[in-house]
């Protein structure tokens, strides 16, 4: 009867073969299944983007300018107006603007300021003359009246002419917002009452036409 050893030591071969088999595969390296679908440079958040968030500026609103006055001393109030006012007084060499009078706000809107002196009594007149713009003349004019001046008439002044008559530390002034937009301020201590000034505002009424 033929012996069963070889058999056995077969099948002892075939299963330490299948037991080495199997530990080699588990020592093979695993293969990645995933695949990298990016495409080069591309990113999975968008580039931000700028905007414009600010608002619109808003345009400036002009500021109302007034009107250059340009005429000399002679032409606001002339040579001849002066002598039938007074002979005694002439040009004033020594006239300086006192700083933060009312003949000062006038040189500020682009306005002139002149002297007269009274050769004999060495007394002054004043005379300022400026041509505010047209949306600014209520405006001045409210606030002199608001001032506490006294509002006077001045006869055969043209119709909308409005003028106010104060007296402070000894100095009566006048000041004048004339129909044709100008403003014109007489001054003097010579000026104790509101017809004092009115032939010289007259006069320089008058040659502002």
């Amino acid at each position: 009867m033929p012996s069963a050893r070889p058999a056995l030591r077969l099948t002892t071969a075939l299963a330490a073969a299948a037991v080495t088999a199997t530990l080699l595969a588990g020592c093979a390296p695993a293969s990645s299944t995933t695949k990298d679908t990016s495409k080069p440079g591309s990113s999975s958040s968008a580039a931000p983007t700028d905007t414009d968030t600010s608002a619109a500026s808003p345009t400036p609103t002009p500021t109302p300018t007034p009107t250059p006055v340009t005429l000399q001393q002679g032409q606001i109030w002339t040579a001849q107006q002066v002598y039938d006012f007074n002979p005694n007084f002439s040009p004033d060499p020594n006239y300086k603007l006192a700083d933060g009078s009312a003949a000062a706000k006038l040189v500020q809107l682009s306005g002139v300021s002149f002297g007269w002196v009274n050769q004999t009594s060495g007394d002054t007149i004043e005379v300022a003359v400026a041509h505010p713009s047209a949306e600014n003349v209520d405006q001045f004019s409210g606030a002199v009246a608001s001032s506490g001046a006294q509002q006077v008439p001045i006869d055969g002044a043209p119709a909308g002419t409005v003028s106010y008559f104060t007296v402070a530390d000894g100095v009566g002034t006048l000041q004048i917002f004339t129909d044709n937009g100008y403003w014109v301020v007489v001054d003097s201590k010579t000026f104790l009452e509101p017809g004092d000034s009115y032939q010289i505002a007259s006069d320089v009424m008058g040659n502002l036409k």
